[in-house]
């Protein structure tokens, strides 16, 4: 699919920057628009009373006020200085441009239901993934309202990315998780015109008993119909599945990872973990994933 429209949204957190540069990436080579989005806490509706515990709830909700424009101005900060510094085109309706445009939404209300509301009408959410391990509680909680709410690709970065980083995301080797799930198939679907013209795309199999019928040779004449040469690879080594993806990511010195999202129940996720769980909190690599 063609990324025309990609979603970011900045949380007042310092990994905004990140997610808007990959965003950037994207949208230059598909001459996409970039709709960074900040949700602006209501501390009337986000405050618990607290009350009985001897808390006054005026000094409570004006604390959560405090915060809650500090990290609004932080997003907006964070987006005025990547504006200047890319020489980006500020644009809010679909009119031709040579390159990619963006512009900036504070809207007032919930993270969850902003990200469903605005990212159901979207081709791609960017997030990137704090080193704070608060901060990436919120990502994660984001990250999921992305896929189940919004039901959209969402790309996941290290808050850490370098030009030479982004590089490789678009045009260096890739990685596919495969295990014959739904979820697998939209993301790789999804995904198709990222992972052409790559040096070397690899089919990680890590199927179960759980899932399609489909083989791993299977996928690769797939893709290979959309001018993709890919290989197969078993998942190799000790650990979980997580850990064996991250390991052959390294060794193929991949620049992106495609994989489906939450696979099991979420109960089965929340009760004990999974893939998905596992890149959100370590992935050392942008990975594309789709629910």
């Amino acid at each position: 699919m063609s990324f025309k429209h990609i979603l970011v949204p900045l949380f007042g957190l310092d990994s905004d920057r990140a997610a808007l540069d990959a965003a950037l990436a994207i949208a230059r080579v598909h001459q996409g628009h970039i709709q960074a989005l900040h949700a602006v806490a209501d501390p009337l509706k986000t405050t618990p009373l607290m009350v009985d515990v001897g808390v006054a709830i005026a000094e409570v909700v004006a604390a959560a006020e405090r915060h809650a424009e500090a990290r609004s101005a932080q997003a907006k900060s964070a987006f005025d200085g990547w504006l200047r510094a890319n020489n980006v085109t500020l644009a809010d309706r679909p009119e031709p441009h040579p390159s990619a445009t963006a512009e900036f939404r504070a809207e007032k209300g919930q993270e969850s239901e902003l990200l469903a509301r605005f990212g159901r009408l979207t081709d791609l959410i960017v997030m990137a993934r704090p080193k704070s391990e608060q901060a990436l509680d919120l990502i994660a909680v984001a990250v999921e309202d992305a896929l189940f709410a919004a039901g959209r690709p969402v790309l996941l970065i290290p808050s850490d990315c370098t030009q030479a980083h982004l590089d490789a995301m678009l045009r260096g080797s890739a990685v596919i998780s495969w295990n014959g799930s739904i979820e697998a198939v939209r993301s790789i679907n999804a995904a198709l015109t990222l992972l052409r013209d790559r040096p070397r795309v690899r089919v990680i199999n890590v199927q179960d008993s759980h899932h399609g019928v489909q083989s791993a040779a299977d996928l690769v004449h797939y893709l290979a119909w959309h001018g993709i040469a890919a290989s197969v690879a078993e998942a190799e080594g000790p650990g979980s599945i997580a850990e064996k993806l991250l390991v052959a990511a390294r060794t193929a010195e991949a620049g992106l990872l495609v994989m489906g999202a939450y696979t099991h129940s979420r109960l089965k996720h929340l009760v004990l973990g999974g893939v998905t769980s596992h890149m959100i909190d370590a992935a050392n690599l942008p990975v594309f994933m789709t629910h």
